[in-house]
């Protein structure tokens, strides 16, 4: 029986690939006909690909961001993914496999990231996954939405009613948001936010997953 679900952010928590995801949705925007834009990412409502990016569109082009060029831009995106190598965070792919080898511990993935981009992340670090379990911003736009749409695919996926613990495991302050506004416990990853993070009540951090204790409660083998 699970009893324990983890929710896994992606981008700069198991995959260093923030910097180089900004990159490529820059230049797919520009693409696009973006030529100019607010960068500062963190400032925007909802920290998540879908509304960023239709929020810049509509603004600097006075255009509607639809469906059909949501899914050019994912595209775009994705294609300038391919050609950049991704490093996972220190451990991230070890604990991933660890995790799935107890009977008692389910995984899923809650990502800002548009879908294309986010399967080839976890693939690029070796991460085995049910796509059924893997939750991003191509539906939806707030992360709190994302979250929740991710922990009722795990109960789907696991033929679970619900889990004793559920654990995020984040990066950023919109991942600890998220996790205290549905009330689920948090594991900050990471050194860029470390001080934002703590500042804002993250009790539980780490650099990396090399450095999680040994003895992390995670439920029994």
């Amino acid at each position: 029986m699970k009893k324990t679900l983890f929710v896994f952010d992606i981008d700069d928590t198991l995959t260093q690939s923030a910097a180089i995801h900004i990159e490529c949705f820059i230049q797919s925007l520009n693409e696009l006909g973006v030529e100019k834009m607010d960068t500062n990412f963190g400032d925007y409502l909802h920290h998540t690909d879908s509304y960023i990016a239709k929020t810049i569109y509509e603004k600097e082009l006075w255009q509607t961001f639809t469906e059909e060029l949501k899914a050019q831009f994912e595209k775009l995106l994705s294609n300038k993914m391919e050609g950049k190598t991704i490093e996972e965070v220190p451990g991230a792919a070890a604990f991933i496999k660890k995790l799935q080898k107890n009977k008692s511990v389910a995984i899923c993935f809650a990502t800002g990231s548009l879908r294309r981009p986010a399967v080839q992340k976890l693939k690029a670090i070796g991460v085995d996954f049910n796509n059924q379990l893997l939750v991003a911003s191509d539906r939806l736009e707030k992360r709190e939405s994302i979250v929740k749409g991710a922990i009722a695919a795990a109960k789907k996926f696991y033929n679970v009613d619900s889990f004793d613990r559920i654990i995020s495991v984040g990066d950023g302050l919109w991942d600890l948001e998220a996790a205290e506004n549905l009330g689920l416990e948090f594991i900050g990853i990471g050194e860029k936010n470390k001080e934002t993070l703590i500042e804002n009540g993250c009790e539980n951090h780490f650099e990396d997953f090399t450095a999680l204790p040994k003895d992390l409660p995670v439920g029994n083998d």
